[in-house]
C-alpha cells in the first residue's frame, strides 16, 4: 500500500518553518530592543537627570525629576509649552541651536542658563540648570526631541562665592601692594637721606672741604663718598679736603684702597687732600699692607690738619 502526501502539504511545512524563523528573529530583535529601553527607563526614573519629551515641537511628557526642578503642574505645560517658542531661550541667543535639534535632528548641548519657570505659568521655580537636546530620528525627521536637565545651582552658587571671594583677595592684594609701594618709597626715601647724612661734605673755610665719615666703609659707601666729594670739589673749586676717619671704626686693606681712589681722583680735580682720625694701629696695618699714603699729609684730629692747612695760607701768622 503506498501512502501518499496529502495536495499542498510541503508547501504548508515550508510556510510553517519559515514562520518559525521569523519568530525567533522577531524575539531576538525584541530582546535587543528592551536593553536600550531598561537604559532609558532607568534613566527616566532614576530621579537624578530631569527628563522633558517633546513631540510636534511641543512638550508632552516629564519624569518625576522634571516636576521637581521646576515646581509646575504636567498639564499646565504638556500640549502648550514649546522650547522653540521660549522668549529666555530666544534671549539667550540659543534658538539656532534649538532648531538644529528640533529641525535637523541633530543633538545639541545648550550652555547653562538661569531659567525662570516663573515666566511659564505665574509660579514654579527659578533654577540654574545645563542641559541637552537629543532628537529620537525618524525616516522623515525627528520624531521626537528628549531634554536632559541638570541642576547646576549649588555649582553655579559656589562659583560666584569662589568669584566674590577672588575679587575681595585682589582687592586686599592691591591694597597691601600699594601700601608696601608706599612704605618702600619712604624706605629709599630714608635710605637716600640717611646716606647724605652718612656721606656729608663739609665746607670748613675758603677752599677747605671735610668729609668726615662714621662707620664701616664698604663698597657702596666708599662709591657715595666719591661721588659726593668729586660734585663738592667741582661745585665749590675746592683747593683742599680733609678726610677725617676718627668715627671709622675699623680700616681694613679693602677700606684703604677705597680712601686711596678717593684721594687720587680728588687730585685729578686739582684738591690736595689729607687723612686725619688715623689711630697709631690702623697706620701700622697700612704700612704692612703695603697702603701707606705717601705724600699725603696725616694728622691725629681735624684740629690739627685745618690748622695746618689755615698756617700755610698766605697773611696766616
Amino acid at each position: 500500500m503506498v501512502h501518499t502526501d496529502p495536495p499542498g502539504a510541503p508547501h504548508e511545512a515550508q510556510t510553517i518553518e519559515e514562520l518559525r524563523r521569523e519568530n525567533e528573529s522577531l524575539r531576538r530583535r525584541v530582546a535587543e530592543l528592551e536593553v536600550p529601553a531598561r537604559r532609558f527607563q532607568a534613566l527616566y526614573d532614576g530621579g537624578v537627570v530631569s527628563v522633558q519629551i517633546y513631540r510636534d515641537g511641543y512638550s508632552a511628557e516629564g519624569n518625576p525629576c522634571w516636576d521637581r526642578l521646576w515646581g509646575l503642574r504636567p498639564e499646565d505645560v504638556h500640549g502648550k509649552y514649546s522650547l522653540l517658542e521660549d522668549a529666555q531661550v530666544a534671549a539667550g541667543g540659543f534658538l539656532p541651536l534649538v532648531e538644529r535639534a528640533f529641525h535637523d535632528g541633530e543633538a545639541v548641548r545648550l550652555p547653562t542658563i538661569r531659567y525662570d519657570a516663573v515666566a511659564l505659568t505665574g509660579y514654579g521655580e527659578v533654577r540654574w540648570v545645563a542641559s541637552a537636546l537629543l532628537p529620537v530620528n525618524g525616516p522623515a525627521g525627528p520624531r521626537e526631541v528628549i531634554q536632559l536637565h541638570m541642576d547646576v545651582g549649588e555649582l553655579k552658587h559656589s562659583e560666584e562665592e569662589l568669584r566674590a571671594q577672588k575679587q575681595q583677595l585682589e582687592a586686599a592684594v592691591a591694597e597691601r601692594t600699594a601700601e608696601l609701594a608706599e612704605q618702600l618709597q619712604v624706605r629709599e626715601e630714608q635710605q637716600r637721606a640717611i646716606a647724605a647724612l652718612s656721606t656729608p661734605v663739609l665746607r670748613v673755610w675758603s677752599g677747605i672741604l671735610a668729609v668726615p665719615l662714621i662707620g664701616h666703609i664698604d663698597p657702596d659707601r666708599a662709591a657715595r663718598v666719591l661721588e659726593v666729594l668729586l660734585q663738592s670739589i667741582v661745585a665749590t673749586s675746592a683747593e683742599h679736603v680733609i678726610i677725617d676717619v676718627t668715627g671709622v671704626p675699623q680700616i681694613d686693606a679693602q677700606a684703604a684702597r677705597y680712601l686711596r681712589d678717593t684721594v687720587r681722583a680728588a687730585e685729578l680735580l686739582g684738591a690736595r687732600c689729607m687723612i686725619v682720625g688715623i689711630s697709631g694701629h690702623t697706620a701700622r696695618l697700612l704700612v704692612e699692607c703695603g697702603l701707606d699714603f705717601e705724600g699725603v699729609p696725616t694728622f691725629g684730629t681735624l684740629q690739627e690738619g685745618l690748622r695746618r692747612l689755615l698756617s700755610r695760607r698766605p697773611g696766616a701768622e
